[in-house]
């Protein structure tokens, strides 16, 4: 092949060799390949992260809610058929929410107290605006509401609950009730709400498991004294980035005294949380890469010394600075490229079996590197986006680049008659 002989003498110079200056070089190219995968191991999980957590918002949550600003909201029919009437509205159902203290009632030993929210809701209509009352999501019990309760899976462990048990519910109305009953100077006393556990649900979401039990809609609004009332209406948009447009739309026809927020309104601190670290960690690892560039400054450093002779002989033979100092770039390029296409490799290799990896650890060190306790995932998410790639590449790339530049700037000023002084 008939190559530039700058490059022809790079490569040849990069060929591997039983020196000290060759292990320098493979150490390089071995820093460039652990940064480039790194960043691209770390910018994945955090977009994985980032897209299921917001799948996972947008399943279980509605894209719009609409409710009073006394928080009550009567005659909500009125108002869900001005609502329908929205080309961008799939579905609209009501919802009344809030929490609620509950007790165990175990045929031996101590009843357990937990404080979760219950939802109550409407079945035919919140499959229209959530997943959260699908079927596939029971795996105990069944999904029936009417008198009873379901129960998240982390709820239903932590107090050692069975669908067929009791649990006695004890609501805000209770305790307004007693208030205005000792204001007015009597006695009362109420009784808790018995309700049966019809049900578990496991909805893959560490939270939502953990924190929320369904009921029907009327035991909701038996619970919080609403009558026929509801706390507010849910929208299930046909697009969910369309939501704060659709917001607008809504804040016209509605009538005055209903507020409009939406999906990302409710989640602002996570969501710009999730932004911002995943800012910061791609510009902290980046820092991988600069350290990198660092062992190419100093195999070219270390190779320009070796070579001093026989830069004074090419330049005594007519070769320009300007190829000189080609020869040791093409060299920075040759070690940045090499680095780079075994850094994607080992990288992307590492986000296909990053799952079979984390459980291998478990069973050899007993150790959860991501407990679900804590990240509300069952499994390590990954999203490889296209645009991080080029970003890291391109990146990678000219900071390799950069890091050859002084040494070959300072291959190409040498004289031939300083250069052959270190015969």
């Amino acid at each position: 092949m008939n190559l530039p002989f700058e490059l022809s003498l790079a490569l040849r110079y990069l060929r591997p060799k039983r020196t000290f200056v060759s292990v320098i070089t493979l150490i390089s190219i071995i820093g460039v390949t652990l940064g480039v995968a790194v960043l691209i191991i770390v910018m994945s999980v955090m977009s994985g992260f980032d897209l299921l957590l917001r799948e996972r918002l947008l399943n279980f949550n509605y894209h719009i809610k609409v409710f009073a600003e006394s928080r009550v909201m009567n005659d909500y029919s009125e108002v869900r058929d001005k609502l329908l009437e929205n080309e961008a509205v799939q579905g609209v159902a009501p919802f009344v929410i809030g929490p609620v203290l509950i007790e165990t009632q175990p045929n031996e030993g101590l009843p357990q107290i937990d404080t979760p929210f219950i939802r109550g809701v409407d079945i035919e209509l919140e499959q229209t605006v959530s997943s959260l009352v699908s079927s596939n999501n029971v795996v105990q019990g069944e999904m029936d509401l009417s008198g009873g309760l379901l129960v998240g899976s982390e709820i239903r462990s932590r107090l050692n609950l069975k669908v067929g048990d009791y649990l006695a519910v004890h609501s805000a109305r209770s305790f307004h009730r007693i208030r205005e009953s000792q204001e007015a100077g009597g006695e009362i006393v109420l009784l808790p709400d018995d309700y049966e556990v019809r049900g578990v649900i496991d909805v893959d979401f560490f939270e939502y498991n953990s924190k929320f039990m369904l009921t029907s809609l009327e035991n909701a609004q038996d619970l919080y004294d609403l009558g026929d009332a509801v706390h507010g209406l849910g929208v299930r948009l046909k697009d969910a980035s369309l939501a704060e447009a659709t917001r607008q739309q809504l804040l016209k026809v509605l009538p005055t005294g209903l507020v409009v927020r939406t999906w990302e309104d409710e989640n602002s601190y996570l969501l710009e949380a999730l932004v911002v670290e995943r800012n910061v960690m791609f510009y902290l690892l980046f820092f991988v890469m600069i350290v990198a560039a660092f062992g190419i400054t100093s195999s070219q450093i270390t190779f320009v010394v070796q070579r001093t002779p026989e830069i004074g002989t090419l330049k005594a033979l007519g070769a320009n600075g300007g190829q000189i100092m080609r020869i040791f770039l093409f060299q920075s390029l040759l070690v940045a490229i090499l680095g780079l296409l075994f850094g994607f490799g080992f990288g992307l290799l590492a986000l296909e079996f990053r799952n079979e990896f984390l459980i291998l650890m478990r069973d050899i060190t007993g150790l959860e590197i991501f407990p679900a306790s804590i990240y509300g995932f069952q499994a390590l998410p990954a999203e490889i986006v296209i645009s991080d790639l080029v970003k890291i590449g391109v990146g990678s790339f000219f900071i390799c680049i950069l890091a050859g530049l002084l040494p070959a700037w300072n291959a190409s000023r040498l004289r031939p008659v300083e250069a052959f002084r270190h015969e």
